[in-house]
């Protein structure tokens, strides 16, 4: 799964990811922030390189990092 890269903060970043309506919780892990999707997916978030990486069930994942990709994108525009 590609990378994607955002910019702002962890705070901004929880703006965006509550825009998906994916149901689930933060989880600080050190060098990076994980947001825990209940349908099984992370969003992976290293506030210091601006990374963020999807993981999960290949297919949801796709849609999850193209969904969250696209949000990120138009905040841009």
């Amino acid at each position: 799964m590609d990378s994607i890269t955002f910019k702002a903060g962890i705070d901004d970043l929880k703006a965006v990811v509550r825009l998906l309506h994916a149901e689930g919780h933060w989880v600080h892990e050190g060098p990076f922030d994980r947001y825990c999707a209940e349908s099984g997916e992370s969003i992976n978030f290293w506030p210091e390189t601006g990374e963020i990486r999807v993981s999960g069930h290949p297919e949801a994942a796709r849609r999850l990092s193209e969904r969250l990709r696209a949000l990120i994108e138009s905040l841009d525009d």
